[in-house]
């Protein structure tokens, strides 16, 4: 017989074995990625897929380049015997591509006229192609915004590259204030770019978690194939997607299974790639979530063939599969995360171009946590705005087959 005292002291070592285990669930779960993971355990990999080059992929080969100029290199002696060289019974050529040696900066003086016209009594300023109020160029200007957000580099980072590659002597808040200059200057596009997204047929969404002088804030993407648009905010509700894309988008928001999307509008595409990742987490945690995996994922294979069933008959196919999550106390949670809005789940299958899945959202977001966990963290709310508008900028340009320095100068101008 187990005596009372010993009974109750193993309740109480079970209740808190539950609680750490609900505790752990919030940072070690299906959507955690590894690299957050302190021991990340071995995953069996249920698909069976090699990793490697597929069959049929064609690699890519570097372009020659086209010679700026030729040097023909003559010896007219032998180094060993002294003899006079007759002509050359063969010639190798080899292209070389150098870049030129550092170049130090120009400084232009200015000197700007002003007028008073006789007729009309205006005054008349001659036109300078130059910023307004800055003290550096176009090109310093936009070199120094790709330095920082497109190429990812700290501020000390960027004054010691100026320093190596031009000689330009400039500190770490001078370099803030030029950011904060472009910023500035691209505020026009960054609202062209939401209002391109609100008239848009579909957008997907998402958002993380980013600290800004020392709160917790949200990184928010709205994406589509054309446009990405970045905000920072303190909320994650549903505040933030009606300031982007206004109280009555017509479109269609992909999206993953948080609250905030179902009470913006019922035009939804739930990510099929988060339900099937918590399905393969599971099945590698339980074994009766096994046939679970694999059901789900014939119903998205046939969801995504060129000839899919009516989207009823795979709603009826899904809700067996809800049943039979709902027999295991294991996978009733999972169940409830697959009959919230089921319809959702096929809403790619109404509107072609729709994605099933929301990695285009989390793609985007992917640039701008590499450059968080670079910085560590923004100081304020000044940063959050430059941090939006440049990134914005840049990776919609990109987008669009557009050359960023170059739009940047013309932005700048």
């Amino acid at each position: 017989m187990v005596c009372v005292n010993c009974r109750e002291e193993f309740n109480e070592i079970l209740k808190r074995v539950e609680e750490l285990e609900k505790r752990l669930a919030a940072y070690e779960n299906a959507n955690t990625p590894s690299s957050r993971l302190r021991f990340p355990p071995r995953m069996i990999n249920l698909d069976k897929k090699k990793p490697g080059q597929k069959k049929g992929h064609e690699g890519m080969t570097r372009a020659v380049p086209m010679p700026t100029m030729s040097i023909e290199l003559i010896e007219e002696r032998c180094p060993h015997c002294k003899n006079k060289l007759s002509n050359p019974f063969k010639t190798v050529s080899r292209l070389i591509e150098e870049i030129p040696e550092p170049q130090p900066v120009t400084v232009t003086e200015y000197k700007i006229n002003h007028y008073k016209c006789s007729r009309c009594n205006e005054v008349v300023i001659a036109k300078a192609p130059i910023p307004e109020n800055s003290n550096f160029g176009i090109n310093t200007l936009a070199h120094v915004a790709m330095m920082k957000f497109d190429d990812r580099l700290p501020l000390r980072k960027v004054c010691s590259a100026l320093e190596r590659q031009f000689n330009l002597d400039i500190s770490s808040a001078t370099v803030f204030d030029i950011t904060r200059r472009v910023s500035d200057k691209l505020e026009h596009e960054y609202n062209s770019i939401k209002s391109s997204l609100r008239r848009s047929k579909s957008v997907n969404i998402d958002e993380t978690g980013m600290r800004v002088g020392g709160l917790n804030f949200h990184l928010w993407v709205f994406t589509n194939k054309k446009f990405t648009l970045y905000v920072i905010r303190k909320s994650r509700g549903k505040n933030v997607i009606e300031e982007v894309l206004g109280k009555y988008y017509k479109g269609v928001v992909g999206s993953d299974g948080w609250a905030s999307y179902t009470s913006y509008t019922d035009k939804i595409q739930r990510c099929w790639a988060h339900l099937l990742r918590e399905a393969k987490y599971l099945a590698n945690e339980h074994s009766s979530a096994k046939s679970l995996y694999e059901g789900l994922k014939q119903i998205y294979e046939k969801a995504i063939c060129k000839n899919p069933p009516l989207k009823e008959k795979l709603i009826l196919e899904m809700k067996q599969w809800i049943d039979y999550a709902e027999c295991y106390k294991e996978l009733r949670k999972f169940a409830i995360t697959i009959s919230n809005g089921i319809e959702c789940w096929f809403t790619f299958l109404d509107y072609k171009f729709v994605e099933p899945t929301n990695n285009r959202a989390e793609r985007a977001l992917r640039e701008l946590i590499v450059q968080r966990k670079i910085m560590g963290t923004l100081r304020n709310e000044k940063g959050t705005t430059i941090m939006e508008r440049i990134n914005t900028c840049l990776i919609t340009w990109k987008q669009r087959g557009l050359n960023p320095f170059n739009e940047l100068r013309f932005n700048l101008c």
